[in-house]
């Protein structure tokens, strides 16, 4: 696991350098999204992963100094100003984030050695653990972490973990300031993200063994009461890397490629499953990033190659982009979204494609 702890600039060069893409087909609207400043980061930097828990809470975290050796930071947001928080010695780098109010937010690491995942209790960060035998979850089949941790204010966090014994997935839940094994209505075989809107709206999307079928790519929803399984259209060389539900009756989907076909929106109803092909080059690797936009529709972002237009809204089934401030026709990639709860304003991290460039966090009010 050492080859993954940081960033590294070849890594990036090689992964990115000819896998950019220009949005197509898609009516451009006036910028919205403003610049947030950040503490000063050292090195090349890249913000990875951002979460909302209010408008005075959320966190990004990322690596520095990716060039060299790789630090892990941590940003706090307090409704003023980003600031840095200190994280456990030892801590590897953030994968991937969660919040559920300002003295409850989670963070999932890369470490070859001791625990992956990390509580933030008001004070400070701490360790705790998964379970014994509970690795985090990496998606297959790209080498990189999703949202495997999920949480929503008011309501538990969610994690996924893999049971390498057992060879099976796991889901977990934070309780009593500790990640227990829940168990799920059939057994996963492998499971690619987690979303958490309340206590009583919980989805996991899986290979799942079902009885009577064999490993089925579907949905886990909990409502509450019980967990349901719920089934979507078939895809090849495709699977659920981002879940954003918006109520009991409206859950969008990011469905990513491991071939070339393009990427997909998927929304659920309450009974049927829609798609529209998002507007991007299939043949450009862009991190899978999601979020509802507060009312009937849904923001993706597309990483871009000499367009700016990197912020992809859809909605009564319709797309329309927006840039970022200050950099028309810029190349960009953005790395997460975030809706902050209650409100339809967003936050996203990104990077410049040049890579002697700083990253920058955006918010859309």
């Amino acid at each position: 696991m050492a080859g993954h702890r940081v960033l590294r600039a070849t890594a990036w060069v090689a992964a990115f350098s000819a896998l950019l893409l220009t949005p197509s087909a898609a009516t451009a609207a006036p910028p919205e999204w403003e610049n947030v400043p950040t503490p000063p980061l050292n090195g090349l930097a890249v913000v990875t992963e951002i979460a909302a828990a209010g408008p005075r809470a959320a966190w990004a975290g990322g690596i520095e100094d990716a060039t060299s050796s790789g630090t892990p930071f941590m940003l706090a947001w307090n409704g003023l100003e980003w600031r840095r928080q200190a994280l456990p010695p030892g801590t590897g780098q953030v994968v991937d984030l969660a919040a559920a109010g300002p003295r409850n937010a989670w963070g999932i690491y890369l470490n070859e050695n001791g625990s992956p995942a990390l509580h933030w209790n008001g004070v400070k960060w701490r360790r705790v653990g998964y379970p014994a035998g509970v690795r985090p979850t990496m998606p297959s089949p790209l080498p990189t972490y999703l949202q495997i941790v999920s949480a929503a204010p008011g309501g538990p966090a969610w994690s996924l973990g893999y049971d390498a014994e057992a060879k099976k997935a796991v889901a977990l839940r934070f309780q009593n300031g500790r990640w227990v094994r829940a168990r799920t209505p059939v057994p996963m075989v492998s499971a690619s993200t987690i979303a958490v809107r309340s206590a009583k709206d919980i989805w996991i999307a899986c290979t799942c063994d079902i009885p009577g079928t064999g490993p089925t790519e579907a949905m886990l929803h909990w409502n509450g009461t019980r967990w349901s399984t719920i089934h979507y259209p078939f895809k090849a060389q495709t699977y659920i890397a981002k879940i954003a539900p918006a109520s009991p009756t409206s859950v969008w989907a990011y469905r990513a490629s491991t071939g070339y076909a393009a990427p997909e929106l998927m929304h659920w109803d309450g009974t049927t499953w829609t798609s529209a092909t998002i507007p991007a080059s299939p043949y450009a690797y862009h991190f899978p990033t999601l979020a509802d936009d507060g009312d009937q529709g849904a923001w993706v972002s597309v990483s871009t190659v000499d367009n700016d237009k990197s912020y992809l809204h859809y909605s009564g089934g319709n797309w329309t982009t927006e840039s970022g401030e200050g950099r028309p026709t810029t190349p960009v990639w953005i790395r997460d979204l975030a809706r902050v709860p209650g409100t339809r304003s967003l936050w996203s991290a990104g990077l410049p494609s040049s890579l002697a460039d700083y990253p920058f966090i955006e918010h859309r009010p």
